[in-house]
């Protein structure tokens, strides 16, 4: 079997899974191991043409693996898929990340950094997040 060129740039990857019907397909492939082809292309209302091109693309992405007859994530898209649930996380409170900004930032904020600390552990309550934050960048 001829092997795909990859992809595998964070640019092509954002790409890819900025379109929805794309980004679509990639996580029923999550939540349906065991589904064929056929049942994809109907749950998502695509053409045989319409599926395989995203299919392509997923796969120069590098994040799908076809395995006995199947499509399912590869290593690396268990990695991106991870961190795109992190990256939703961080947008459904992105209104505390903004508040804890401001804070640092204020004009009058000497905050320490065991203060600053305080405020992240007082708003958020994912520690994945909080240990982005606190790592020194």
């Amino acid at each position: 079997m001829p092997r795909v060129p990859r992809d595998v740039s964070a640019t092509n990857i954002l790409r890819v899974l900025s379109d929805m019907k794309t980004e679509r397909l990639f996580k029923t492939i999550i939540t349906n191991k065991e589904r064929g082809s056929q049942a994809l292309i109907l749950e998502l209302g695509l053409s045989r043409r319409r599926y395989y091109v995203r299919i392509n693309k997923l796969i120069t992405a590098g994040l799908i693996i076809r395995y006995k007859g199947k499509y399912r994530l590869s290593s690396f898209g268990k990695v991106i898929n991870n961190l795109q649930k992190t990256a939703e996380k961080a947008s459904s409170i992105c209104w505390k990340l903004e508040t804890i900004d401001s804070i640092k930032t204020s004009n009058h904020s000497e905050l320490a950094d065991i203060d600053y600390m305080k405020i992240i552990n007082i708003l958020l309550d994912d520690n994945e997040i909080k240990d982005i934050l606190s790592a020194k960048q």
